[in-house]
């Protein structure tokens, strides 16, 4: 008898142990999707990302996301004027490194608001 009641005790305990087990944790949220490729973001007096490597024949969009900005290539090809919202795109098609800025934010094409297109 007494054996019979250490393992209905026994049995008893297992079994509230494992009805007391925690939820389980949430999984973090997914990471947010990658830019679209040969995509370039408008925002915070920046382009990102600030180069982008494409092949030729390829275009490039970017996406404006708030502030006065532009897009004034150093070739004076394919430039956007002041936006706040929008795209804009340019299709390259010779090999060539083509540096760009928005005029509101740099005075030169290496510094300040500046980016480049390498196209190989």
């Amino acid at each position: 008898m007494r054996r019979s009641i250490l393992v209905v005790s026994s049995l008893l305990l297992m079994a509230a142990c494992g009805a007391s087990t925690p939820d389980p944790i949430s999984p973090p949220p997914p990471p947010p999707p990658p830019p679209p490729a040969n995509s370039v973001l408008v925002s915070s007096n920046q382009f990102s990302p600030a180069q982008l490597t494409t092949s030729s024949g390829s275009t490039v969009t970017w996406t404006w996301q708030g502030g006065i900005h532009n897009l004034t290539f150093e070739d004076n090809v394919g430039n956007a004027a002041d936006m706040t919202s929008g795209t804009h795109a340019r299709t390259f098609n010779a090999a060539a490194t083509f540096r760009y800025r928005c005029t509101n934010h740099s005075s030169n094409f290496t510094s300040g608001m500046s980016g480049s297109v390498v196209v190989q």
